[in-house]
């Protein structure tokens, strides 16, 4: 047997997974779900290939910083690493509240998250351009600034 509202197929959750407590699958079209796979076993595979590749190359340790360089390095590893893990926590926070928030409102909220990357896919190319053109620091800002002006208004 299936959940309530969901049709039998890929992302269906039997009835013994939901009330045992094990993972739920997600509800997910066939499509999606398939697209999912091929893209993961796509990606398990360039990196298995990469692994390999940069296995026999010497070169490749060429690009780790050496010498006095090294520890002024890690500190910044770790301070760029320690914010990238707070934003990705508070990102992750949102989304759980965002999505009670969207359900309740009856939004298709797998069109929405669906818009979102896609519209990441189709900008990511141009907004690298102009990042390359005008500066990291800058397009920081910018970024800064627009996000700050989304979130108020």
């Amino acid at each position: 047997s299936t959940r309530a509202g969901a049709t039998k197929g890929v992302g269906a959750v039997s009835a013994s997974a939901a009330e045992g407590g094990g993972m739920l699958q997600p509800d997910w079209p066939p499509w999606a779900f398939y697209t999912f796979l091929g893209l993961a076993g796509f990606t398990a595979v360039v990196a298995v290939i990469q692994m390999i590749r940069d296995r026999g190359d010497t070169d490749a340790t060429d690009s780790h910083p050496q010498g006095e360089k090294a520890p002024e390095f890690r500190k910044f590893q770790r301070e760029y690493l320690t914010v990238y893990a707070i934003i990705m926590m508070a990102d992750w926070f949102q989304g759980t509240n965002m999505y009670t928030l969207y359900s309740s409102y009856g939004v298709n909220i797998s069109a929405l998250f669906l818009s979102g990357f896609l519209s990441g896919a189709c900008w990511a190319g141009p907004v690298g351009l102009w990042i390359d053109r005008y500066g990291r620091k800058k397009s920081c800002i910018v970024y800064l600034v627009l996000e700050i002006i989304i979130n108020i208004c």
